[in-house]
């Protein structure tokens, strides 16, 4: 995934050096960042696949913007090089009194990554990860004023890890077999939960209304099976904090449906296993649709829409246009 690119790139330079001068130490290093490297694929995958933390689309783009925050070369093909498909769906149920709500969550998702990696200088070597699995959450919903409300959730995943790495020509024999099934060519399982709290104001307008809310999520998982060795020690562990402010905006109807335009801008904070995502430990998100409510005619489809989104800070900052699918 886009996390792991700058530890594999530090690692290359240590691993070519540990094949001529101390093969227990890389040996040793070798089974440390193999851990490290899925532990942050494990985390990462928690915010790719949650689109109140990172907005994905069907179409890139560079905002020419002299500013690296927006995203570079870098970032961009970091970006391009990643396949995100995540299916959501939430069932409301009966609210248990006139100030107290909760729902039912359920996301499946797949994260594909592809990219060339270096371990030994001037060799090109293919990566590949992919990360999929399935979410699921109880969340409460309770009003404390006719504005302000409270919110928890316990939500729990259970997520495959898979990479497969081509050496390339050149590559050592003995280096190849230090490194497999060890950190490349490696699979395995992860349990993970994810309790999260949060408190927001919400205000009805004229226009249509508007949200703070201020969401801390934690995660904590253990690594199980696969092909990997001491898959057990595997414990991704990482915290998010998100700080936003959204606008849904009335919009006259067209042609008897119920449409929307949404504004949504928000900062968000990672921690742990999260913090590769971000070099300075946090990083921003904006975004502007416009959705169509689809009234529960079609099955599973609350609402459908398209629009942009901007990322500055992360490691995949830069702007997409975006598929809303049950936002």
């Amino acid at each position: 995934m886009v996390i792991t690119l700058s530890r594999l790139n530090i690692f290359s330079v240590i691993s070519f050096i540990g094949f001529i001068t101390m093969m227990s130490n890389r040996a040793q290093a070798a089974d440390e960042l193999g851990i490290s490297t899925i532990e942050e694929a494990f985390a990462i995958s928690t915010l790719m696949s949650d689109s109140e933390a990172l907005t994905f689309g069907f179409m890139n783009f560079d905002l020419k913007v002299d500013d690296p925050g927006f995203g570079n070369d870098k970032s961009s093909k970091l970006k391009n090089s990643l396949d995100v498909f995540v299916i959501p769906h939430t069932w409301y149920l009966e609210p248990k009194s006139s100030a107290w709500d909760h729902a039912l969550t359920v996301r499946a998702f797949y994260i594909n990554s592809r990219r060339d990696n270096e371990l030994v200088p001037s060799i090109k070597d293919d990566f590949n990860e992919y990360t999929a699995g399935i979410y699921g959450s109880y969340s409460q919903f309770y009003h404390v004023t006719k504005n302000w409300y409270v919110e928890s959730a316990l939500g729990a995943y259970l997520t495959y890890y898979k990479n497969i790495y081509h050496y390339g020509d050149g590559v050592p024999d003995e280096l190849k077999n230090k490194l497999n099934e060890n950190t490349f060519n490696v699979s395995t399982f992860a349990a993970i939960i994810e309790p999260e709290i949060g408190i927001g104001y919400r205000k009805n307008q004229k226009w249509g209304s508007w949200r703070a809310h201020n969401n801390t999520n934690y995660i904590y998982g253990q690594g199980f099976g696969g092909s990997i060795e001491n898959s057990r020690n595997i414990n991704p562990e990482g915290w998010r904090l998100t700080n936003g402010v959204e606008f849904t905006v009335d919009v006259p109807e067209l042609w008897g449906i119920d449409d929307f335009l949404t504004i949504d801008f928000k900062r968000i904070d990672v921690l742990g296993d999260m913090r590769a995502m971000a070099e300075k430990g946090h990083y921003y998100e904006t975004s502007f649709g416009w959705v169509i409510d689809t009234n529960d005619d079609i099955p599973f489809l609350d609402n459908i829409g398209i629009g942009i989104s901007i990322n500055y800070g992360s490691s995949i900052s830069g702007g997409t246009l975006v598929l809303y699918y049950n936002e």
